[in-house]
């Protein structure tokens, strides 16, 4: 009998180290085994000085190789080792990684905060009942992490929006620590502080959505529904009145009475407050009259997608319409041409899809090139001049939910180079690994033909086929009028396609039959 397939994440966060063993079966979800925690407050160090000081790299090798002897006893090699914001935003994230993969020899990839809520919603998707008939009225979905808050947007059964802001737990208490013995009213002026992003966050927002659901992602969850009187373990709904109660006993209780009449642990005590001063502010905001409290996180995330891309396990919500969505919802918020970028889209996914062993690219390609057609005229909202530059500045800048930082370049390197000449030296594209570099100028390729085909705008070619013929790709189309215009662009950008494939595009008009 062949031994049960185990597999385990671990998330470096930056208030607690986290790993997760499970067993993976077909069409279940991952079934926990064993669940290490290790309080190591990285996040301290960033927030207040900007970088992760020796003493606690020391620490966190210790625990990190404690978590690979752990790996060695279940016999498990692959292991995905994450790292967040503690991390990401340290000066010496470089030094510090290097170490830690040398004392404890498993890879940490240090996550974009796009890709460390993609995984904390994947989890959350796949916990709360009925999720995609929730999302089909306003829901907002609040992440409390240690040092930011991702607040995100579903209405009409879409993703909208999201916005992340510099409000985490952990960062709250060590810029406000100094003033937490001056203040008479520390609590007074820690909503103070929180208000401020709030009023930020209004005007971004969304207007026209009525919110029905509030969803509260975050570490201290646990600790929140058993201070309610709720299964501390397990997903929960608070109803405003229990975290109103909740509330109140927060305000008036200090972090080491929580610890020793309450038996919150000592560690989690100073960050329950914060949280729970967001969420408030959150729920006053949103109107709603209940919290949804799903316990879940990284590690689940990450474990969710291993089973999922290994083919053990579908997903109740598929998160890359998510992130298709949220280029389609950024694409209108700065007025592009829908009809265009339609037409675009389906041009490029029928010249991907028919090229794959030509370009032998996975299909996680695929939506780059599909976020791209939506965004890359993006930049004409800011100007006419110049606006494949700013259609990359203009990505680049936004939060997309799923997406790496690596990912985010390509499309918008796409945007940038969808007509005109190519930079082969172009700086964003020289710093880009050999295998996402050359992905990238496949990619440029191919969209520049697709893009060229609606030169006017008109949507006039549809019925797209591609064949290979000798030297050339014959590009196979159904016109309703006239395409000299089409033709002429097509050759004008041809240049890039024939330089990455070694194959000149040529268009080719479908016979129509005679009735």
């Amino acid at each position: 009998m062949s031994r049960k397939k185990l597999a385990a994440a671990i998330d470096v966060g930056s208030h607690e180290i986290n790993m997760k063993i499970v067993e993976l079966e077909r069409n279940e979800a991952p079934r926990v085994i064993e669940t290490v925690r290790r309080t190591l407050a990285i996040g301290t160090d960033t927030y207040n000085t900007g970088r992760i000081s020796q003493s606690l790299i020391y620490a966190c090798s210790d625990v990190m190789s404690g978590l690979a002897d752990k790996l060695h006893e279940y016999r498990i090699n692959d292991c995905k080792t994450v790292a967040t914001s503690a991390f990401r935003e340290a000066s010496n994230q470089l030094f510090a990684i290097d170490q830690i993969d040398r004392a404890c020899g498993l890879e940490i990839k240090v996550l974009s905060n796009s890709e460390e809520r993609y995984y904390h919603m994947l989890a959350a998707a796949e916990m709360i009942p009925d999720f995609d008939q929730m999302i089909k009225h306003g829901t907002l979905i609040l992440d409390i992490g240690a040092g930011s808050v991702q607040a995100s947007v579903y209405d009409k059964g879409e993703f909208i929006f999201t916005q992340n802001m510099l409000l985490g737990s952990l960062r709250i208490r060590e810029i406000l620590a100094d003033l937490e013995r001056q203040a008479v009213d520390f609590g007074g002026l820690m909503a103070e502080y929180v208000s401020g992003d709030l009023e930020n966050y209004r005007m971004l927002e969304p207007k026209g959505t009525t919110y029905k659901n509030l969803i509260v992602l975050g570490g201290e969850n646990h600790y929140l529904n058993r201070m309610a009187g709720k299964d501390s373990g397990a997903y929960q709904i608070l109803g405003r009145n229990d975290f109103d109660k909740l509330y109140d006993i927060l305000m008036l209780t200090k972090s080491d009475e929580l610890a020793m009449e309450r038996g919150i642990a000592a560690d989690h005590a100073p960050l329950l407050l914060p949280a729970a001063m967001i969420i408030k502010k959150f729920m006053n905001f949103t109107g709603v009259d209940k919290l949804h409290m799903p316990v879940t996180g990284m590690t689940e995330g990450l474990l969710l997608e291993q089973a999922y891309l290994g083919g053990r396990y579908k997903l109740k919500h598929d998160p890359e319409n998510d992130t298709i969505s949220a280029c389609r919802h950024l694409a209108k918020r700065f007025k592009t041409d829908r009809g265009h970028g339609q037409t675009v889209e389906k041009l490029a996914l029928d010249l991907f899809r028919q090229t794959t062993r030509l370009h032998r690219l996975s299909s996680r390609y695929q939506t780059l090139i599909q976020a791209a057609a939506i965004l890359h005229d993006i930049g004409k909202y800011i100007s006419m001049s110049r606006h494949t530059y700013k259609s990359y500045h203009v990505i680049m800048a936004s939060e997309i939910i799923g997406i790496s930082r690596v990912e985010q370049t390509i499309i918008a390197l796409i945007a940038r180079y969808h007509s005109g000449p190519v930079d082969l030296e172009d700086a964003a594209l020289s710093e880009l690994e050999p295998q996402a570099r050359l992905a990238a100028f496949k990619l440029i390729a191919l969209f520049r033909l697709a893009n060229a085909l609606d030169t006017g705008h008109l949507h006039k070619l549809d019925g797209l086929e591609v064949e290979i013929d000798d030297k050339e790709l014959i590009i196979t189309l159904d016109a309703g009028r006239e395409i000299t215009l089409e033709r002429w662009n097509m050759e004008k950008n041809s240049d890039m396609f024939i330089q990455v494939y070694g194959l000149v595009p040529r268009i080719k008009l479908r016979r129509r039959r005679k009735v």
